[in-house]
């Protein structure tokens, strides 16, 4: 497949185009009218007939109309955030910019869409593309989904990839974990209601500051007595709010937070123990709290059979040197919904190492992708899509 990279190659120019204009042109949220009329019209230009599902962009290949389909995802949107990346084609948004690097995962899954249709011949079966809107907290997997993303044709095995700047490996590199590949995210935002009064008379009120410290103390209890200890869990609280002055107890505080976890088992339980711990010491101190959880994403788990067989097409493609299987990262992936669904693997691609000059990663205002990764990415893409098929139907 060596003739595939160099098509991938000789497409880098019009990649690299694709690349810079999404960057240019940030959209936040599982709404991006711009970014979803600009894949469409390029997929267009190719030959397909992209349409609508769930606020994203789906485009089939039918190399045989009547084989195994294979699902190939990349995420489009940006995030909320100003660009201090220093590049001339930096966002000119000053209140959203792709430093998660989805512009990156777009362009490839265009170079390799291109790419496919340059090769029908090759596909034995079919090919689905998702461009997907809202990974970074906006449901955006699961919105697609409940639109009928995974039938009409049902989707037999999928794969995905996420742009990996600030690595410990060259441009280039595919990073691999061969099971658990991210955490699950279940952000949480918890209202506690009490009563207020004045501070010098606490005896009239109920204090939600009193409750919150006390839920905020119970709740280490589900990591250090109730975990599987060979299990990794986080429960985070990164925000406390209540009150207006040092003299007044308030009617109402809240708090906000993540659990994050490997084992969809251990998540579920987490989960459990603390809504009844939450509503446990609300109930002893005579308040109550309402518990919103503001994301929900399962861990993201690459599928024992599949992976080591996408994993030989890819190494069949870019060498066993550039190939490095690494541990799996607490950060999340809402790709996890696909993956709950549908056996199919998710990894990362290396664009700039430290040692390259690429010192920024992933949500930094000074992240920079190197742009040679994105041939590598388009034909990583097309391979698994063209080997997978050929010998599965």
């Amino acid at each position: 497949m060596s003739e595939l990279l160099n098509q991938a190659k000789a497409l880098a120019p019009e990649i690299v185009r694709w690349r810079r204009h999404i960057h240019e042109n940030p959209e936040v949220s599982a709404v991006l009218p711009n970014t979803c009329a600009y894949v469409t019209a390029e997929l267009r230009k190719m030959g397909y007939e992209p349409y609508p599902v769930g606020g994203g962009v789906v485009a089939m290949l039918d190399g045989q109309p009547d084989g195994k389909v294979i699902l190939l995802r990349a995420d489009m949107d940006a995030l909320p955030m100003a660009e201090e990346s220093g590049e001339p084609f930096a966002s000119k948004n000053p209140h959203a910019a792709h430093t998660c690097g989805h512009d990156t995962h777009t362009a490839m899954l265009l170079g390799a869409a291109k790419l496919l249709m340059d090769n029908k011949e090759k596909v034995k079966g079919r090919v689905k593309f998702m461009f997907q809107p809202g990974e970074e907290g906006y449901n955006g997997c699961k919105n697609m989904i409940a639109d009928g993303l995974l039938e009409s044709p049902h989707v037999d095995v999928a794969f995905g990839m996420h742009s990996a700047s600030a690595s410990d490996y060259k441009t280039g590199t595919v990073l691999y974990s061969p099971g658990s590949y991210a955490a699950s995210a279940d952000a949480f935002k918890v209202t506690v209601h009490g009563k207020g009064c004045h501070g010098a008379r606490p005896e009239e009120g109920i204090d939600p500051i009193n409750i919150i410290t006390h839920i905020h103390l119970a709740l280490q209890t589900i990591n250090s007595r109730e975990r599987n200890q060979k299990e990794p869990l986080i429960l985070t609280i990164g925000q406390i709010i209540a009150g207006d002055a040092c003299n007044i107890i308030p009617e109402r505080g809240y708090f906000t937070g993540t659990i994050r976890t490997f084992n969809q088992q251990v998540r579920e339980h987490a989960k459990r123990r603390f809504i009844e711990i939450v509503n446990g010491m609300c109930a002893t101190f005579g308040g109550h709290a309402d518990i919103e959880w503001t994301t929900e994403m399962a861990p993201t788990i690459n599928d024992p059979a599949v992976t080591p067989e996408l994993l030989g097409y890819i190494r069949e493609l870019v060498g066993e040197e550039n190939m490095a299987e690494v541990p799996a990262s607490m950060g999340s992936e809402d790709f996890s919904e696909v993956l709950l669904n549908v056996p199919g693997s998710y990894l990362n691609l290396s664009f700039g190492s430290k040692e390259e000059g690429y010192l920024f990663g992933g949500h930094h205002p000074k992240i920079r992708h190197n742009e040679d990764a994105l041939p590598i990415g388009s034909a990583i893409y097309a391979q698994v899509a063209i080997e997978w098929l050929q010998h599965n139907n």
